[in-house]
């Protein structure tokens, strides 16, 4: 580790990583200016971009930056067939918008395709509405230098990028399986006190990370992606066991004798998953009694691990498979994407529309810089967490851009020269990202120093440099500074989700025979993991008891037909249940007054299940409908 000061921390690998990406770049700025691409430099951006941790990734960005260029470079010269100039920047302005809601709607590597698109466009139709007589050449030279770019970085850093370690993932994947089934053995153990509460959030943490890297991991794989599901699957069981897990907690709180029989048992299940061999599903004995925990969400769970298991570490993946097991939903965010490509689709439209009016050449740079970076901070689940160091990188490559086109391109001549006079700063720039601590700002001030060195055109006076310069900074920092001082805020979304989460257990509380059972588990455990990780540690207790919440109404459902006395005793609650995320507590205790007055044991256990599982969830529903708020209507469809 060469570690000179704390911000400098270069092994080896790093080093090595750092000389190829300028290496890249050097060769890919060399091969545009030889080839005599007009605005060559554009022709090193693909590098710092496309290195990536592992080798798939490298080959899928590279793909989808390919396609994202040629999309938007097309849709671009076909707007500036338009008769007025203003519907040009109308156009780019959708396409910019529509792109960057996309990278809300799009997940893992391919969200980099509408990226890609929607900055394109802006660099294609930007100059070109005040120079239309360049539009084709600008586009096409924009097309030339990314497959240069493209190229060079497949050939020359894939080959060093080592392979995704997909099977030490498998293997996190199934240990994560093996901490539930402990977390639900000390529930059900007979020295059971309070939960594990570290235990507990490792497990809900761990789940989040890998769900964040399971298409990280795959890209650049079909056998990958075909595993994507049992990976999923895996998921959900844990949920699915950290909520029956809560569930047997509260049952133990009121007094329900536990299963001892089955701690053993599921400590070596746990044991024997951690250790790779394949699990045993508890017995179907375990089934709900008079004074007995019901251990049939456990064992449906322990099912789905032990399919998924044999799917995930299968020599040969068979696709289909996956169908009879749940996984969390795709679901998209919606208002965040919509929200998002509103704002960037303005945004594009009135710095165009004001460089147009000005007819200024530097506003110009400056309108494609808020395009720019408006789809990059606008991509990002918390931009305000970034906009600040992304400044800084964007402030960093336009100061070290100035200095050289003053000081260093007006001595060039000839194009060796030229090629010559950029390769210290990729170095420079290549051992910066490379550098842990500075790689994220790095990333940035490289692609700058591309896009403001000009590196290959000819040298201009001071003035000009300042005046080209400045704007692009300006852009930079209009953007920046709107994401850092208008934020999206934590809670207001952690309340929305959460308010999905209860819209969608109406249906199972107003329906006579719930349906889609099974697609509303895989909804309301892609909400949970889209809440933990939006929120982390600030995410209010209670959300297992909500999904136990929904398993409590559709057992209780399933009792009515025992005869008329429970078919009442049923309606009676679920008509109870109606507005139940305004006063949780109260309602809870009313329907522990009802069951003790119910005759029938198993229904009684059910409704108490039900009053448990409300009591549980009041901290995450009084987050998210506050008592001084106003109520809100509940949709039921």
């Amino acid at each position: 580790m060469f570690a000179f000061a704390p911000w400098i921390q270069l092994d080896r690998p790093a080093l090595l990583h750092g000389l190829n990406m300028a290496m890249a770049a050097w060769l890919s700025f060399g091969i545009a200016v030889l080839l005599s691409v007009d605005n060559p430099f554009w022709a090193a951006m693909p590098v710092w971009v496309l290195s990536q941790a592992y080798r798939g990734l490298v080959y899928e960005r590279a793909l989808w930056r390919i396609l994202g260029t040629l999309v938007g470079a097309g849709l671009g010269l076909a707007f500036l067939h338009l008769p007025n100039p203003y519907l040009q920047l109308l156009g780019m302005a959708l396409v910019v918008g529509v792109a960057s809601a996309l990278t809300h709607v799009f997940r893992g590597a391919f969200s980099y395709l509408p990226m890609l698109a929607g900055i394109t466009i802006g660099v294609v139709v930007l100059p070109s509405v005040l120079a239309p007589d360049a539009s084709l050449d600008l586009a096409l030279s924009r097309v030339e230098c990314t497959l240069i770019g493209v190229l060079v970085t497949t050939l020359l850093c894939s080959r060093t990028t080592p392979r995704s370690q997909r099977k030490t993932y498998y293997q996190r994947v199934r240990v994560l399986a093996a901490d539930a089934l402990r977390i639900a053995a000390h529930a059900l153990g007979p020295s059971y006190q309070q939960p594990d509460q570290s235990s507990w959030t490792r497990v809900r943490q761990e789940i989040v990370d890998l769900d964040a890297q399971a298409r990280i991991l795959a890209a650049g794989s079909l056998d990958a992606y075909r595993r994507l599901p049992y990976v999923d699957a895996f998921l959900y069981a844990v949920i699915e066991l950290l909520a029956a897990s809560a569930l047997i907690a509260q049952q133990r709180e009121r007094g329900l004798s536990p299963a001892a029989d089955y701690v053993q048992d599921l400590q070596e299940q746990a044991q024997r998953l951690q250790d790779g061999l394949s699990l045993r599903v508890l017995g179907k004995t375990a089934l709900r009694q008079e004074g007995q925990i019901s251990l049939a969400r456990l064992r449906r769970a322990m099912g789905q691990i032990q399919r998924a298991e044999q799917g995930l570490f299968a020599e040969r993946v068979q696709p289909e498979r996956h169908r009879v097991l749940t996984t969390p939903a795709i679901s998209v965010d919606w208002p965040l994407a919509i929200r998002t490509g509103l704002i960037s689709g303005l945004a594009a439209f009135t710095a165009g529309g004001v460089a147009y009016a000005l007819a200024s050449p530097a506003l110009e740079l400056m309108a494609i810089g808020v395009c720019t970076f408006s789809i990059i901070l606008g991509s990002m689940p918390r931009p305000q967490l970034m906009s600040r160091t992304m400044f800084t990188g964007i402030a960093v490559g336009v100061l070290v851009a100035s200095f050289y086109r003053y000081v260093v391109q007006p001595q060039l001549v000839e194009d060796w020269q030229v090629i010559l006079s950029v390769l210290p700063f990729l170095v420079i720039g290549g051992l910066l990202r490379a550098n842990r601590p500075t790689s994220t700002w790095a990333l940035d001030a490289n692609m700058c120093f591309q896009l403001a060195s000009q590196a290959g055109m000819a040298a201009v006076s001071w003035p000009v440099i300042m005046k080209e310069s400045l704007p692009l900074l300006a852009g930079s920092a209009v953007v920046c500074s709107a994401f850092f001082l208008l934020p999206r805020r934590t809670h207001p979304r952690g309340q929305a989700l959460v308010r999905r989460v209860v819209r969608e257990l109406y249906p199972l509380i107003k329906r006579s025979r719930p349906r889609l059972f099974r697609v509303w588990r895989a909804r309301v455990a892609r909400q949970w993991v889209r809440l933990w990780h939006w929120m982390g540690e600030q995410t209010p207790h209670g959300l297992l008891s909500l999904i136990n919440l929904g398993h409590a109404v559709v057992a209780l459902k399933r009792l009515a037909k025992r005869g008329p006395e429970q078919q009442a005793c049923v309606v009676l609650v679920c008509e109870l249940l109606e507005g139940f995320e305004h006063q949780p507590v109260e309602l809870a205790q009313q329907l522990l007054r009802i069951s003790q007055s119910c005759t029938d044991t198993v229904l009684m256990q059910a409704i108490m299940d039900v009053a448990q599982s409300l009591q549980g969830a009041a901290p995450i529903l009084v987050y998210a409908y506050p008592p001084n708020a106003m109520p809100r209507a509940v949709e039921t469809s």
